[in-house]
This record gives C-alpha cells, structure tokens and sequence, in this order.
C-alpha cells in the first residue's frame, strides 16, 4: 500500500485520497452545501450538521454514524480544501 504525504503532515493510503478526492469534487459541483458542512466538521467537531447533510455524506461514505469523521478522512479534507466561510475551494492535498 503506497502511502502520500498530506499537507498538513500526515500520511493516508493512495487509493482513499484518490476516492475521497473525486467525492469531494462531485460534492463541490452537486451539493457545495454538503461540501461546506463537511469542512467545517472537519475543522471544527463540536459544528452541528445543517438539514439533511449528514445522510448525504453518510451515503458517500465520508461521515460515519452519529456524525463522526474518521481521522483519515478529516485529514484528506483539510489538506485539500482553503478558505473560508462560502468561498471555499478545492486543491490537492498533497505535499510538495
């Protein structure tokens, strides 16, 4: 299993940052809500789900039940996603 170096300093698996990548890109242009609601949970842990975001990203396996992130995940999203508030893009994660 290759591992890649993130961003913010931690090591994941090719292949889960490649399949989160295209999820998060496929959230960004079809539900940039989910996609922000996302970040923000992975930078804040205590941020509460808005409506019916949490099932959403349950069903693209990026949340666990009961609104958990795992680690790996958490990671992945905040090495890939800068700025702030709605003006929120996406970049690769990967250190250079």
């Amino acid at each position: 299993m290759k591992l890649l170096k993130l961003k913010n300093g931690s090591e994941e698996p090719d292949v889960l940052v490649t399949s989160t990548m295209m999820s998060l890109r496929g959230l960004l242009g079809n539900n940039p809500i989910a996609f922000y609601e996302l970040t923000m949970k992975c930078r804040d842990d205590s941020h509460e789900f808005f409506g019916n975001t949490e099932k959403d990203l349950q069903g693209l396996r990026l949340v666990e039940h009961g609104g958990k992130i795992h680690k790996s995940i958490r990671n992945i999203v905040r090495s890939a996603v800068t700025g702030d508030g709605l003006d929120l893009s996406l970049e690769s994660p990967l250190k250079v």
